[in-house]
């Protein structure tokens, strides 16, 4: 059974496991040691909303799944979503369980209506997640992330 559990200083070393060329193929590559450790910061900050969580089968970490406000539609703030599983736990329904279960996070918040992902579109997986979940594809559009530019499906679901 997925569980979520909030992000703890132990789980610095997860960035680690994430930041190979295998796990960041559909994002601009991997991370400096350095961004690393502001990345973890921020997954440990309580001084905004959203929050990182650790995506758990029992005891053992298997992934990540956050969620933290978007405002780049002017007067609409958003909830936007990330996810990542671990290589060897891909392919067992984690990265949809956890969704499922943050969706539930983030209707009982109550704070927005709308909540999107942004997958890469050559990101086939996360892609097929989104449509599963019932998220309906808006648009493709390219978004400046990490001081490059990324071809994303902007995927909405309605809380």
């Amino acid at each position: 059974m997925v569980t979520l559990r909030p992000w703890q200083p132990e789980d610095r070393p997860l960035l680690d496991r994430f930041n190979t060329p295998e796990m960041t193929a559909h994002l601009v590559g991997p991370e400096t040691p350095d961004e690393l450790d502001r990345r973890h910061r921020r997954y440990l900050s309580v001084d905004r909303p959203g929050g990182m969580l650790v995506i758990c089968d029992g005891d053992i970490p298997v992934g990540s799944i956050g969620y933290w406000e978007n405002d780049e539609d002017p007067g609409a703030v958003v909830w936007e979503t990330g996810w990542s599983v671990l290589p060897e736990h891909q392919r067992r329904g984690y990265a949809g369980q956890a969704l499922l279960r943050l969706l539930d996070v983030v209707r009982a918040d109550g704070r927005h209506s709308e909540i999107h992902a942004y997958p890469a579109v050559d990101n086939a997986p996360s892609n097929a997640l989104c449509r599963r979940a019932g998220f309906t594809l808006r648009s493709t559009r390219s978004f400046p992330f990490r001081g490059e530019e990324l071809l994303s499906n902007d995927w909405a679901l309605i809380l």
